[in-house]
C-alpha cells in the first residue's frame, strides 16, 4: 500500500507501508521528473541502478499507472497502481488489471493487497 505526493517541481514522493512480523515498515521512494513528461526515474536501492518509471495512465486527482521496466542481466517488468487514498474505485483497478494483462503479465502476478491494519500506524 503506499500513497503518491507530486512535487511543485513535478518530481513525486511515494511512500509505502507493509505490515511485518515486526510492525508496519515504511518504505520512501523520490522519483525524479525527467525532460519527458510522464517519465520519471529513480535510483534502487535493492537492485543497484537508475530505473525508468513512465506513467501509463493518470487522471492526476487520484491515481496514476505505471511501468517499470529495467534489463540488466535479464528483462524486468513491472505494473504499479499508485493512488493518492487508501480506496481505489473498481473501474480504476480493472484498467489496471488490464494494462498488466496487456504486457503479458499472468494474473497470478496481478495483486491488490488490502490495507494492513495499523499500517501506517499513525495515518498518512
Amino acid at each position: 500500500m503506499g500513497i503518491i505526493y507530486p512535487l511543485s517541481n513535478g518530481s513525486v514522493n511515494l511512500t509505502m507501508w507493509d505490515q511485518t512480523p515486526f510492525g508496519c515498515v515504511t518504505k520512501m521512494y523520490h522519483y525524479e521528473a525527467t525532460s519527458v513528461p510522464g517519465i520519471f526515474s529513480y535510483f534502487s536501492a535493492r537492485h543497484g541502478i537508475v530505473k525508468d518509471i513512465t506513467v501509463v495512465e493518470t487522471n492526476y486527482t487520484e491515481y496514476a499507472i505505471v511501468l517499470k521496466n529495467k534489463v540488466f542481466n535479464r528483462e524486468y517488468t513491472q505494473v504499479a497502481l499508485y493512488a493518492r487514498s487508501l480506496k481505489v474505485k473498481n473501474e480504476v483497478y480493472q484498467k489496471y488489471k488490464a494494462f498488466a494483462l496487456s504486457r503479458h503479465l499472468s494474473r497470478d502476478s496481478i495483486l491488490a493487497p488490502p490495507p494492513a491494519e495499523n499500517c501506517p500506524a499513525n495515518g498518512y
